[in-house]
């Protein structure tokens, strides 16, 4: 049957969400092999205690404890300390459902198109649904919800010591341009080396305007979206100058050396996120000294 696919699910204060995105795993594997990894990314709810105890029942699942909140370093710490070597690796947040017959939908991705570096599932479901699997498939986009990297980018990644910048929110645009650029941001790209699979999908539940749980969660939602712009304005320029000798540690590295050349541009009705997210790291940079 195979070797055992890896599989990293990050989850952060998912104990709602979790056990719905393992069965969903479980099922779309449809026999195969699968060592599924819980990165429990500095929980402050129960989703250690729900993780572990669906573990007990299922020998795939694999809870890893993180003390620090930051997908950012869960995606660091599974690639370069615990996932095996493998063929192929499979990225899910702990969020969402995989529908059925997505896991042999990536694997078959990556036989058909040798070349391709990471292979980009695409949403099933969402009041955006439409315009998201068009941008995924015509722009050749990584989505962070559910996407897959070969063994042979993992293993140059792992060779190069490629590390996301701790604190880097928006971990899968960052992803799909070192996989756009074969981890040399000084060359010239190839969007090919990422394939959209539409036969791999992901579902999640909507946001209900009548939870204010919801409502929150679309704040927090919407100022992750406005510090990621802040920090890609920072960070790539970066990049595309020094190559991956530019990739800072942490974000707060980022800020001390390129917040200063900052400037906040108008963004439609975003703009109101963009400037507390502006104002919050300024304040983070007064508090650090």
């Amino acid at each position: 049957m195979g070797a055992e696919l890896p599989i990293a699910v990050f989850a952060y204060n998912e104990e709602e969400l979790i056990t719905g995105c393992l069965k969903s795993i479980l099922a779309a594997g449809e026999g195969r092999p699968l060592r599924i990894y819980v990165l429990i990314n500095g929980c402050t709810d129960r989703t250690e205690d729900v993780v572990r105890r669906f573990a007990e029942a299922h020998g795939e699942v694999v809870p890893v404890a993180l003390a620090i909140g930051d997908k950012a370093n869960a995606w660091n710490v599974f690639v370069h300390e615990i996932a095996p070597e493998a063929a192929t690796y499979v990225f899910i947040d702990g969020d969402m459902q995989i529908v059925p017959g997505s896991i042999a939908a990536v694997e078959r991705c990556f036989a058909e198109h040798p070349g391709a570096l990471a292979v980009a599932a695409v949403p099933s479901s969402g009041r955006t649904i439409g315009s998201f699997r068009s941008m995924i498939i015509e722009e050749r986009v990584v989505a962070g919800n559910f996407y897959a990297l070969s063994g042979g980018f993992v293993r140059d990644v792992r060779a190069k010591q490629v590390r996301l910048p701790i604190g880097m929110f928006g971990e899968d645009g960052l992803v799909g341009t070192l996989v756009r650029w074969n981890l040399d941001p000084k060359s010239e790209p190839d969007f090919s080396r990422i394939e959209p699979c539409p036969d791999a999908q992901w579902q999640f539940d909507s946001f209900s305007p009548l939870r204010l749980k919801h409502w929150r969660l679309y704040k927090n939602r919407m100022m992750r979206y406005a510090t990621r712009r802040l920090q890609a304005r920072m960070l790539y320029p970066r990049l595309w100058k020094d190559g991956l000798a530019g990739m800072p540690k942490d974000v707060m590295t980022l800020y001390r050396e390129e917040f200063s050349k900052c400037r906040l541009e108008w963004n439609g009705l975003d703009t109101v996120f963009d400037v507390v997210a502006f104002r919050r790291i300024k304040r983070r940079l007064a508090a650090s000294g």
